[in-house]
C-alpha cells in the first residue's frame, strides 16, 4: 500500500543531513541523563537518527553487533506502523490518533527517512482534520515534540507526559482536556517499538485497560519484536539489552494475541500490508458498541 507523502516543508536542504548529527553532551535539556542509554535514543540511533548520546550509541552498537540485521528490521517495521496508521486514517474512518512512547522523530523534512517521520506525516495527508496526540515520559522526547512536532500542525498536535507503566493515570491524560480528543469517536493508538519494555503483566494491563477506557470502534497498531528461534542471537540480544540497562521482553504474535484477550485481530491484508521479519505487527480493534 501506499502513503501519501507529506507536503514539503520549507527547505533546509543546506543543512545537509541534519537529523544525523549527533547532539552534544555538554549540552542537554534539564532532567535528560545522557550517561545511561534510553530506550528512545537508542531507537532514535538505529533508525538512522540524531538525537542521542554516547550511551546510546554504544548500546545501539551492542544490539547490531548481536543482530547485524537489527536496524534494517526495526525501519521495516515502523515503516508498517505508519502504512496502518494511514490506511485507517483514509479507510478506517478515524479522525484521532495517539502515539504512546512516540520517541525521538525528525518532523517533516522531506530529505530524513520515510520511517523516522513523525505519526501525523502518515496521517494528515489522507486526513487533514484529524487529531494527533505524542505521548511519552521521557523528558527529551516531551522537549522535541513540543519544539518540533508542534511546528507542522499547529493546533492539531497534543503533547502529554505519561507513563505505560502507570495505565490508569495514562488513561485518564488521554480522556482529560489538554489531549482534547473527542470521547465519542473513536481512537487509534499506536503502541510502535515499545511494548517489549513491559512485563507481561504490565503489557496486559496496559491493552486491558486501553480496551475499557477507548471509545467504542477504537484501534490499537502495534510493533512487536520477536526473539526468532536463534538461540544464540537470542542470547546476545539480550545479553546486549542487559548490558545497557534495557528492558527486554520479546513475544511473538500469538504471545500478544494472548496478552491482549478481548480486543480482535484484524486482518491486515485487507490493507496492504506486508509482514516485517523480526516483528509481530498488529492492527487490534474493539467491539463497534458496548
Amino acid at each position: 500500500m501506499h502513503v501519501a507523502q507529506p507536503a514539503a516543508p520549507a527547505d533546509r536542504s543546506r543543512e545537509g543531513q541534519w537529523w544525523q548529527r549527533s547532539r552534544s553532551e555538554d549540552s542537554l535539556w534539564p532532567g535528560v541523563g545522557a550517561h545511561a542509554a534510553a530506550s528512545a535514543r537508542v531507537s532514535n540511533r538505529l533508525l538512522g537518527g540524531k538525537d542521542h548520546f554516547r550511551a546510546d550509541r554504544v548500546a545501539a552498537d551492542r544490539l547490531r553487533e548481536a543482530d547485524p540485521a537489527w536496524s534494517d528490521t526495526a525501519r521495516a517495521a515502523r515503516r508498517r506502523v505508519l502504512e496502518v496508521a494511514g490506511w485507517l486514517a483514509a479507510h478506517g474512518g478515524v479522525g484521532q490518533f495517539v502515539d504512546l512512547g512516540c520517541g525521538l522523530t525528525t518532523g517533516d523534512h522531506p530529505q530524513a527517512p520515510w520511517e523516522l517521520r513523525p505519526l501525523h506525516a502518515a496521517v494528515l495527508p489522507a486526513a487533514p482534520g484529524a487529531r494527533i496526540v505524542y505521548a511519552d515520559r521521557d523528558p527529551m522526547v516531551l522537549a522535541h515534540a513540543r519544539a518540533l512536532l508542534h511546528t507542522p500542525v499547529p493546533g492539531r498536535a497534543r503533547h502529554l507526559a505519561a507513563d505505560l507503566a502507570s495505565p490508569g493515570p495514562l488513561m485518564e491524560a488521554l480522556l482529560g482536556p489538554q489531549a482534547a480528543l473527542d470521547r465519542q469517536r473513536p481512537i487509534a493508538v499506536v503502541l510502535s517499538d515499545v511494548l517489549h519494555e513491559l512485563a507481561d503483566h504490565q503489557t496486559g494491563r496496559l491493552l486491558e485497560v486501553l480496551r475499557e477506557g477507548l471509545p467504542p470502534g477504537s484501534r490499537l497498531v502495534v510493533s512487536h519484536r520477536h526473539g526468532g528461534r536463534d538461540q544464540g542471537r537470542r542470547a546476545a540480544v539480550a545479553a546486549a539489552h542487559a548490558g545497557s540497562g534495557l528492558a527486554w521482553h520479546p513475544r511473538t504474535g500469538r504471545d500478544l494475541e494472548v496478552l491482549a484477550g478481548g480486543w480482535r485481530i484484524a486482518d491486515l491484508s485487507t490493507a496492504g500490508v506486508r509482514a516485517a521479519h523480526g516483528y509481530a505487527v498488529m492492527l487490534l480493534e474493539t467491539g463497534g458498541s458496548r
